[in-house]
């Protein structure tokens, strides 16, 4: 995932929606930032979708 980043995506998520992204990145040991969590998040749903 070496891209460059240059587009932003503002979006609104409930606390239980954050408190879930940040669980998800606690079982993860390189701890990825809440945006690298989201992508990664974005990335795993779009191949589930095929």
């Amino acid at each position: 995932m070496g891209e460059k980043k240059d587009q932003r995506i503002p979006v609104m998520m409930s606390s239980e929606e954050v408190d879930a992204i940040d669980e998800w990145r606690r079982q993860h040991p390189d701890l990825p930032s809440r945006s690298e969590a989201i992508r990664r998040l974005v990335a795993l749903g779009l191949k589930a979708k095929k």
